[in-house]
């Protein structure tokens, strides 16, 4: 699947969601292709450096590890984000209040679900049902997952993701935070997160 900034701007004008001009526009797409504790869904980055749209790309997961799906955090189940525009969702700050662990927090509106069936499998909780949510109250952030000396990649997801969307290297998270942080004086610091899947390139 080659993606590009025409393609993503087509397909964010099918799905009738908005694109910005004056902010980074956030894009990840969740792969039909499903497999346990594997960082295989890309995320973009469509900014503009000097007047000149620019493309970041990096690998995500945007689903929670198999870790949390089978020991849950919240009696509720495990969160895991589900596709739609989430308007005003993030700002830029700290995965769990460290400060060496820049990352986008959600603060704002989140759309997803919870999953309380302990099978390590996702998609087949009949009884779970995408909701909005206040991104405070679930702490859904987007942010990295190990790093440490000069260990840069992780290659499986496993606690690293209660239901946030986690990058596998910590270099590509700090270039994402770099880019945010270029547009902290637009929105008032608010980023719009866009979830979408591959089946919406078809």
């Amino acid at each position: 699947m080659k993606i590009d900034i025409p393609t993503l701007k087509a397909v964010i004008a099918k799905k009738g969601y908005k694109w910005f001009d004056d902010q980074p526009n956030l894009i990840a797409i969740r792969t039909t292709l499903q497999i346990p504790d594997v960082f295989n869904d890309p995320l973009f980055i469509v900014y503009k450096k000097d007047g000149v749209e620019q493309l970041y790309s990096a690998m995500i997961t945007t689903e929670p590890g198999t870790t949390y799906q089978k020991k849950l955090l919240n009696a509720k189940g495990v969160w895991v984000m589900m596709p739609a525009q989430m308007i005003n969702a993030y700002k830029s700050g700290f995965h769990q209040s460290k400060p060496d662990h820049r990352c986008l927090q959600s603060l704002g509106k989140i759309y997803g679900l919870r999953e309380d069936d302990k099978d390590g499998v996702l998609f087949n909780d009949k009884d779970a049902v995408p909701t909005w949510q206040e991104g405070s109250t679930i702490g859904a952030n987007i942010h990295g997952a190990y790093h440490k000396d000069n260990i840069d990649e992780t290659k499986v997801v496993g606690p690293w993701s209660a239901g946030c969307q986690v990058h596998a290297r910590w270099s590509k998270k700090e270039e994402m935070m770099n880019i945010i942080d270029s547009y902290k004086a637009v929105n008032k610091g608010w980023i719009t997160y866009t979830l979408l899947e591959e089946k919406d390139f078809v």
